[in-house]
Order: structure tokens, then sequence, then C-alpha cells
């Protein structure tokens, strides 16, 4: 897959990956992923075009894109914006 021009202003590209993809549990857990939400909500630019790539990479094998918080939304939160089968 080639880069998007907008990935370059990604507040995601200063931090790294990894921060979207936690995988603890708990309390710890769920203050990672609000930690993940907090960056895409208040610092980047470019959340929507983040958003609509997971979504069409939703249906993919790519376990790394669907798993991960994206434009702002964990893996079941993006489901939901999904019409129903």
């Amino acid at each position: 897959m080639s880069p998007r021009r907008w990935e370059d202003r990604a507040a995601c590209r200063e931090i790294g990956t990894e921060v979207f993809h936690p995988t603890g549990r708990g309390a710890d857990f769920e203050a990672d992923i609000a930690a993940a939400k907090a960056v895409c909500h208040g610092l980047c630019p470019v959340r929507r075009q983040c958003l609509a790539l997971a979504l069409e990479l939703e249906g993919t094998a790519d376990r790394y894109s669907r798993d991960g918080i994206w434009g702002g939304l964990t893996g079941p939160e993006r489901a939901a914006l999904r019409p129903a089968a």
C-alpha cells in the first residue's frame, strides 16, 4: 500500500503507532485507550482520513489495521458504524 499524503500530517507520526495498539488489561488498558483517543480527537488534523482508511481496511486480512485505534475509535466502535449485513 503506497503512502498517502495526509499521513504525513497525522499526529501519530510523531508519537509512534504502538500507542494506538494497547495490549494491557483493566484500568491500565482503559487508560491507554483514552490516551490514544485523546491524541486523535485533540491533536490530529487528519482524523477523518484515518477513520475512512480504517473502515476500508476492516474487511482485509491485515489484523494490525483492524485492531488498533484509528481515527479516534476502537475496532468495536468502528464496527458499530457499519450497517448490519
